[in-house]
């Protein structure tokens, strides 16, 4: 009877047992005497060699296929594996032509794997090292000035990307339902420089944007989700689950929108846990990178963290990549990620806030208890009883705005403009959306040329009057 596969049996053949790889010491000299009886694997006896292949098959019919032993010549495999692989290596370091001392550092510190890849990898790290130590020799010589200046020029990048707040426009709320082509307030907000457009993957607004060409070329960020694989990402093959999660909804995206590339791309995600994304996410992110696709990577995630922030930016980095911007929601009634702002900055990470006039826009000072209709002839949208409690905050707005209509001499400054400001305050970029003209002109005056900034005092008054309504208001 043949084998019948894994798990079979071997029937009317004797069950011989390898014999253990030959070594030097094993091997009988000319004129010595003979070896040492072998002892088979789990025998209690030791016979000859000869004795053992010259008795008689067993007795047993059959023996299964998992009780034969394949230590001794996987061994062997292993060390044949680990000896050609260290031939190629020292065969690829000798026509690199570098010194024995740059030799011996590389294989210490990398004697992993086989074949050509490897080959290649390690003679381009010991090209590099060699490359290393003759600028390090060249620095002592007389590089110092020049060292120096690449530092410094480098922490004045550092500190500029730290520092860099821009004001973009959000799409998110953008439904052909309520709007026959792009609302008049986006080709307004064009017009005034702001070229930044934060948009959803496969949303409603790509339906709207492709229907109506800008006059100048937006910088489109994308969001996106990736699609559930439930539980298939673990068995199907990568470049699959990679193009279905991610690559797929971005091109799409990218061909409706018809753009070649983008600025960002953002992992998005509104999952109710911790911010976690599974490898093929980042693997799909960082090919997307690597095709030219998009410029930079950014994350987004309501309940983000720095922690969960800086392991996302380890898991880029282990792929060749890095984390340019996060993404959080900050207003004046939604201050929770203040912190993580203030840390994100301190990593050099942009940050970007959505939602920035508050939920359904009761954070811009719009809609008051006085005006609940915004000025606007229409049916109120908000009651009394959703107004009254944030009246300290409507006043402290309106406040801060005649002030500064006074001190900057500019009669068009309004309540939104400064509930703007106060996220550019906090170290983040609002992006805004402007189905409203009220929205674009505020976008359009934060934006100009001659921008204005809120003092550490106004900027205290506003944070006094947000903590009030804290107290007192529901949560929306």
């Amino acid at each position: 009877m043949d084998r019948l596969g894994f798990g079979g049996v071997i029937s009317q053949q004797p069950f011989r047992p390898p014999l253990p790889p030959a070594t030097p010491a094993t091997v009988q000299a000319e004129g010595e005497a003979p070896p040492l009886p072998c002892r088979a694997p789990g025998s209690p006896s030791a016979p000859s060699c000869a004795a053992r292949f010259s008795r008689p098959p067993w007795s047993a019919t059959a023996v299964p296929l998992l009780a034969v032993p394949l230590l001794p010549s996987l061994a062997v495999s292993l060390r044949r594996r680990a000896i050609r692989a260290h031939r190629l290596q020292r065969h690829a370091i000798s026509k690199s032509h570098i010194s024995p001392l740059d030799c011996a550092e590389v294989l210490d510190s990398s004697f992993v794997g086989v074949g050509s890849r490897r080959v290649g990898l390690i003679g381009r790290q010991v090209k590099l090292s060699k490359a290393l130590r003759c600028a390090g020799d060249e620095s002592d010589d007389g590089g110092g000035d020049m060292e120096s200046t690449d530092m410094s020029f480098l922490q004045k990048l550092i500190q500029k990307q730290r520092e860099a707040t821009e004001i973009g426009i959000c799409t998110e709320d953008w439904h052909p339902e309520l709007f026959d082509e792009v609302p008049e307030g986006y080709r307004d907000a064009l017009e005034a420089g702001v070229d930044l457009v934060d948009v959803l993957a496969n949303s409603s607004a790509l339906k709207l944007l492709a229907s109506t060409p800008a006059k100048g070329q937006p910088r489109f960020s994308i969001r996106v989700a990736p699609k559930p694989t439930l539980g298939l990402g673990y068995i199907v093959h990568r470049s699959v689950v990679q193009h279905y999660a991610v690559l797929s909804p971005l091109q799409q995206t990218m061909k409706r929108l018809s753009v070649g590339e983008i600025e960002t791309l953002t992992i998005h995600s509104l999952g109710q846990g911790r911010m976690h994304f599974p490898f093929w996410v980042y693997d799909a992110v960082v090919e997307a990178y690597q095709k030219g696709l998009c410029s930079r990577i950014g994350v987004s995630h309501p309940n983000a963290d720095i922690k969960s922030v800086l392991q996302a930016r380890q898991e880029l980095e282990r792929r060749g990549a890095s984390l340019s911007c996060v993404f959080v929601k900050l207003s004046l009634l939604q201050r929770e990620a203040t912190q993580l702002v203030k840390a994100c900055r301190d990593e050099g990470l942009q940050v970007f806030a959505t939602e920035v006039l508050g939920p359904e826009e009761l954070a811009s000072g719009r809609y008051t208890a006085a005006n609940p209709t915004g000025g606007e002839i229409s049916v109120p949208r908000f009651t009394l009883a959703q107004l009254m409690p944030l009246r300290p905050l409507h006043d402290a707005l309106e406040e801060v705005a005649r002030g500064l209509r006074s001190r900057c001499e500019k009669p068009e400054i309004d309540t939104t403009q400064v509930a703007l400001q106060w996220v550019v305050s906090k170290g983040a970029s609002p992006l805004c959306d402007v189905t409203t003209t009220n929205n674009a002109k505020a976008v359009a005056g934060c934006k100009g040329p001659d921008g204005w900034k809120l003092t550490p005092e106004e900027e205290a008054r506003l944070d006094e009057a947000a903590d009030e309504v804290a107290k007192t208001r529901r949560r929306w």
